[in-house]
Protein backbone atom coordinates (compact mmCIF):
# COMPACT_ATOMS: atom_id res chain seq x y z
CA UNK A 1 0.00 0.00 0.00
CA UNK A 2 1.23 3.46 -0.80
CA UNK A 3 1.96 5.68 2.20
CA UNK A 4 0.90 8.81 0.33
CA UNK A 5 -2.61 7.58 -0.16
CA UNK A 6 -5.29 6.17 2.13
CA UNK A 7 -6.83 3.82 -0.43
CA UNK A 8 -6.97 0.17 0.50
CA UNK A 9 -5.50 -2.18 -2.06
CA UNK A 10 -7.58 -5.34 -1.65
CA UNK A 11 -5.48 -7.35 -4.09
CA UNK A 12 -2.28 -6.47 -2.24
CA UNK A 13 -3.84 -7.37 1.11
CA UNK A 14 -5.15 -10.68 -0.27
CA UNK A 15 -1.72 -11.52 -1.71
CA UNK A 16 -0.10 -10.81 1.67
CA UNK A 17 -2.62 -12.99 3.49
CA UNK A 18 -2.18 -15.84 0.99
CA UNK A 19 1.61 -15.61 1.36
CA UNK A 20 1.30 -15.81 5.16
CA UNK A 21 -1.07 -18.78 4.91
CA UNK A 22 1.25 -20.55 2.47
CA UNK A 23 4.17 -20.08 4.86
CA UNK A 24 2.18 -21.50 7.78
CA UNK A 25 0.82 -24.41 5.75
CA UNK A 26 4.33 -25.28 4.54
CA UNK A 27 5.36 -25.98 8.15
CA UNK A 28 2.54 -28.48 8.70
CA UNK A 29 3.12 -32.21 8.50
CA UNK A 30 -0.20 -32.71 6.71
CA UNK A 31 -1.76 -29.80 4.83
CA UNK A 32 -5.32 -28.83 5.68
CA UNK A 33 -8.00 -29.87 3.22
CA UNK A 34 -11.10 -28.11 1.94
CA UNK A 35 -13.95 -30.07 0.36
CA UNK A 36 -16.10 -28.08 -2.04
CA UNK A 37 -19.59 -29.24 -2.98
CA UNK A 38 -21.19 -27.70 -6.04
CA UNK A 39 -24.74 -28.57 -7.03
CA UNK A 40 -25.97 -27.63 -10.47
CA UNK A 41 -24.36 -25.63 -13.24
CA UNK A 42 -24.79 -21.98 -12.24
CA UNK A 43 -21.96 -20.07 -13.91
CA UNK A 44 -21.53 -17.66 -11.01
CA UNK A 45 -21.23 -20.55 -8.56
CA UNK A 46 -18.80 -22.38 -10.83
CA UNK A 47 -16.64 -19.26 -11.04
CA UNK A 48 -16.66 -18.77 -7.27
CA UNK A 49 -15.75 -22.42 -6.64
CA UNK A 50 -12.97 -22.25 -9.23
CA UNK A 51 -11.55 -19.18 -7.44
CA UNK A 52 -11.62 -20.99 -4.08
CA UNK A 53 -9.82 -24.01 -5.56
CA UNK A 54 -7.19 -21.72 -7.08
CA UNK A 55 -6.71 -19.95 -3.73
CA UNK A 56 -6.26 -23.31 -2.01
CA UNK A 57 -3.68 -24.34 -4.57
CA UNK A 58 -1.77 -21.07 -4.12
CA UNK A 59 -1.69 -21.59 -0.35
CA UNK A 60 -0.79 -25.28 -0.33
CA UNK A 61 -4.20 -26.34 0.97
CA UNK A 62 -5.59 -29.58 -0.45
CA UNK A 63 -8.85 -29.08 -2.32
CA UNK A 64 -11.40 -31.80 -3.01
CA UNK A 65 -14.21 -31.02 -5.43
CA UNK A 66 -17.56 -32.78 -5.59
CA UNK A 67 -19.98 -31.76 -8.34
CA UNK A 68 -23.59 -32.92 -8.35
CA UNK A 69 -26.37 -32.34 -10.87
CA UNK A 70 -29.20 -30.04 -9.83
CA UNK A 71 -31.41 -33.14 -9.62
CA UNK A 72 -29.41 -34.62 -6.73
CA UNK A 73 -31.47 -35.77 -3.74
CA UNK A 74 -31.02 -33.99 -0.41
CA UNK A 75 -30.25 -37.34 1.25
CA UNK A 76 -27.39 -37.94 -1.19
CA UNK A 77 -25.84 -34.58 -0.30
CA UNK A 78 -26.22 -35.25 3.42
CA UNK A 79 -24.56 -38.65 2.97
CA UNK A 80 -21.60 -37.01 1.17
CA UNK A 81 -21.28 -34.38 3.92
CA UNK A 82 -21.26 -37.07 6.63
CA UNK A 83 -18.62 -38.95 4.65
CA UNK A 84 -16.49 -35.80 4.34
CA UNK A 85 -16.91 -35.01 8.05
CA UNK A 86 -15.41 -38.42 8.83
CA UNK A 87 -12.47 -37.95 6.42
CA UNK A 88 -9.29 -37.00 8.29
CA UNK A 89 -7.95 -35.17 5.21
CA UNK A 90 -10.92 -32.77 5.21
CA UNK A 91 -10.79 -29.87 7.66
CA UNK A 92 -13.54 -27.75 6.14
CA UNK A 93 -16.51 -28.18 3.84
CA UNK A 94 -17.80 -25.46 1.56
CA UNK A 95 -21.28 -26.08 0.17
CA UNK A 96 -21.82 -23.54 -2.57
CA UNK A 97 -25.16 -21.75 -2.22
CA UNK A 98 -27.79 -21.32 -3.46
CA UNK A 99 -28.93 -24.89 -3.72
CA UNK A 100 -31.66 -25.94 -6.17
CA UNK A 101 -35.31 -25.91 -5.19
CA UNK A 102 -36.32 -29.02 -3.32
CA UNK A 103 -33.19 -29.05 -1.17
CA UNK A 104 -33.51 -27.52 2.27
CA UNK A 105 -30.36 -25.38 2.65
CA UNK A 106 -30.72 -25.33 6.45
CA UNK A 107 -30.55 -29.13 6.59
CA UNK A 108 -27.42 -29.09 4.43
CA UNK A 109 -25.45 -26.39 6.23
CA UNK A 110 -26.25 -27.36 9.83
Amino acid sequence: MSESNNDIDGKEIAATIRKEIKERVSTMHDPPGLAVILVGARRDSQTYVRMKKKACEECGIASFGFDFPDTVAEDELLTKIRELNADEKVHGILVQLPLPKGINENNIIE
